[in-house]
């Protein structure tokens, strides 16, 4: 199976479009694909599961599936919209620890159903396209941005608590954004972003 990741660009309308209209989908959103988390475990956080300790916070998950229990640092980033230590620690700060992160409206766990919604909703108005809007999609988009980083095929395992390293491998496969860039360059020289671009430019009659 080939994973289906968003894109840079995909991530950061997905996060700014979030912040802007519904934070806790947000915060959701970016501790998912950050710690590559499945549905059901971001859904069961709850303020126990991430300890303060000095300036840094730490997050354990008990993956599900078979998968290793993690324990990871939070990001610090100048980036405010990736800055995850900071945006966590405001989060956090007024919860018990047996609260939930993301409780419904009444108080109990979010439902998959839930979330499902909430990533096509704001996945809709960020421009994210239709088939990449879902959950899952999240976790795929953080052991592909790591692999494109030059991440080591043993610590995208380590940070996607895989037991088996041949779940991890599924990483090294082309998605159909790098395919879709391969096939621009060869035949017209120009990257798939800049060619959608340009075609939005001739179609509205910018071109400079």
């Amino acid at each position: 199976m080939t994973p289906v990741a968003l894109t840079y660009p995909e991530l950061r309308s997905l996060l700014t479009i979030s912040r802007g209209q519904e934070y806790r989908a947000y915060v959701l959103f970016l501790i998912t694909t950050l710690h590559g988390l499945r549905v059901s475990e971001v859904i069961a956080l709850r303020r126990r599961d991430f300890a303060v300790n000095g300036d840094m916070i730490f997050l354990t998950v008990q993956r599900l599936k078979g998968s290793e229990k993690t324990t990871q640092r939070l990001n610090d980033c100048s980036d405010s919209l990736f800055n995850e230590r900071q945006v966590v620690a405001e989060f956090i700060k007024n919860l018990k620890p047996n609260d939930l992160l993301f409780p419904d409206t009444d108080g109990g766990m979010l439902t998959r159903w839930q979330v499902t919604s909430l990533i096509y909703k704001y996945g809709s108005l960020a421009g994210v396209p239709e088939h990449k809007r879902f959950i899952h999609a999240l976790k795929h988009t953080c052991g592909i941005s790591m692999r494109k980083a030059g991440c080591k095929l043993e610590e995208i395992q380590a940070a996607l608590g895989h037991k088996n390293l041949n779940s991890t491998a599924m990483y090294l496969r082309v998605s159909s954004d790098e395919s879709d860039d391969a096939r621009a360059r060869a035949f017209t020289g120009t990257p798939r972003h800049v060619a959608i671009k340009q075609a939005a430019e001739h179609h509205t009659g910018n071109v400079p």
